[in-house]
């Protein structure tokens, strides 16, 4: 049902992104807004639409954290510079789950 509903929402930002693009608004501060929103939500939720079974799957102390990076990363872009290396080194350093050691004294 949520994942229904993700899909919906993203489907409607996007046709209100293509109505508010070819009819504006009477104040364009609310027009930049709106806009902006649709656009970058809308797009955003497709992608969490599509990949809503394994988004349910993620640890749940991993969303505050990816929300504080988002946060960071918004607040200050420098900080790309210093997010790209961090991210590689998670993705060569990340745990291997297919192998196992076995574990030599319960054998005994």
């Amino acid at each position: 049902m949520r994942r229904h509903l993700i899909g919906i929402l993203a489907g409607a930002l996007l046709a209100l992104g293509v109505y508010f693009s070819q009819w504006p608004m009477a104040d364009e501060t609310w027009q930049t807004w709106t806009l902006s929103a649709c656009w970058r939500l809308g797009p955003a939720l497709a992608i969490l639409w599509l990949a809503y079974d394994d988004a349910r799957r993620m640890p749940r102390w991993l969303l505050p954290v990816v929300l504080l990076v988002l946060a960071a990363l918004a607040l200050r872009p420098k900080l790309f510079l210093l997010a790209i290396p961090v991210v590689v080194a998670l993705a060569i350093l990340r745990p291997r789950f297919g192998r196992r050691q076995a574990n030599p004294r319960s054998e005994s």
